[in-house]
């Protein structure tokens, strides 16, 4: 999976408006010329229920692609809580 063929895909983000690790993955899908629909779960009750059934969890930011998924738009462990290579392996699998 490379950024060019997630440009082919719908891009789903779960976020809110205070989340840095949000904004900073915004900023990099952007930076590849990638769109998204955003889904903020402080603004909407529904997709903060939806999220946490699917992930089990309330933590964010969660990309959907083509609705499927919703992979993690974060990495915990890593320098920077962003590693691009298991960002593009995570979406690659969920599209399997």
């Amino acid at each position: 999976m490379t950024w060019d063929d997630l440009t082919q895909h719908k891009l789903t983000i779960y976020s809110t408006s205070w989340c840095s690790d949000c904004h900073r993955l915004k900023k990099i899908l952007a930076g590849h010329g990638l769109a998204w629909q955003e889904r903020d779960i402080d603004a909407d009750p529904a997709a903060a229920e939806e999220l946490a059934r699917k992930t089990g969890r309330t933590s964010i930011p969660w990309v959907e692609i083509d609705g499927c998924g919703p992979i993690p738009g974060w990495h915990e462990a890593h320098p920077g809580r962003w590693d691009e290579a298991r960002f593009l392996a995570a979406a690659a699998k969920a599209l399997e």
